[in-house]
């Protein structure tokens, strides 16, 4: 079955990039893309939790943190300033 897609110049460069590294028609990349992504869906909650949070992780800059103090001490501490500018 014929099918279009549409892609952004950026894409369509990086697609006719892989299929030429691959050796493959720019289809057989997009079939062969289109199979993995089926598969890591299906996989769901399947895999480590590592792998579900991969994008996240390195994100959030919590600053240093003072051994000395719990977690839960340095979060309660962050959130004073905000509670005290909502008090007004």
């Amino acid at each position: 079955m014929a099918f279009t897609v549409r892609l952004k110049p950026g894409v369509e460069r990086t697609l006719a990039a892989m299929a030429k590294r691959r050796q493959l028609s720019r289809a057989d990349v997009v079939r062969d893309a289109l199979v993995a992504y089926e598969a890591a869906a299906s996989a769901g909650g399947a895999g480590r939790p590592y792998d579900a949070w991969q994008d996240v992780i390195g994100v959030v800059d919590l600053g240093v943190r003072d051994p000395i103090l719990t977690t839960g001490d340095q979060f309660a501490a962050a959130l004073r300033p905000v509670r005290a500018r909502r008090s007004r």
